[in-house]
C-alpha cells in the first residue's frame, strides 16, 4: 500500500513540475514573439517625428513583453494598419 502511495506521489509531482517547466517555457517563447512582432511594427510604422520610432523600439526591448503590450494599446489599432512606402523602379 505505501509503495503505492509512494509511486502515485512521485508520478504527481513529476507531472506537474513537467507541467510548470513546460508551461514557464512557452510564456517565454511567447514573449519573445510578442516582442519582435512589437519592434517589426514599430520599425514599419510612419510616426509624425523621426524620435518616437526609436523611443518606442528602445523601450519594447528594454520592457520585452510588457513594452509591447504598451505599445499596443498606446499605438497599435487594428484598421490602422502602418504605412507602407510605395515603391519607385
Amino acid at each position: 500500500m505505501e509503495e503505492t502511495a509512494g509511486a502515485a506521489f512521485a508520478f504527481a509531482f513529476f507531472a506537474f513540475y513537467f507541467l510548470f517547466i513546460g508551461t514557464a517555457m512557452l510564456c517565454g517563447v511567447a514573449s519573445w514573439v510578442i516582442t519582435i512582432l512589437a519592434v517589426w511594427d514599430c520599425a514599419r510604422r510612419d510616426f509624425p517625428e523621426p524620435g518616437t520610432r526609436a523611443l518606442w523600439c528602445v523601450l519594447i526591448v528594454m520592457t520585452r513583453w510588457l513594452g509591447a503590450l504598451i505599445y499596443y494599446i498606446v499605438i497599435y489599432r487594428a484598421n490602422n494598419p502602418p504605412v507602407q512606402q510605395a515603391r519607385t523602379a
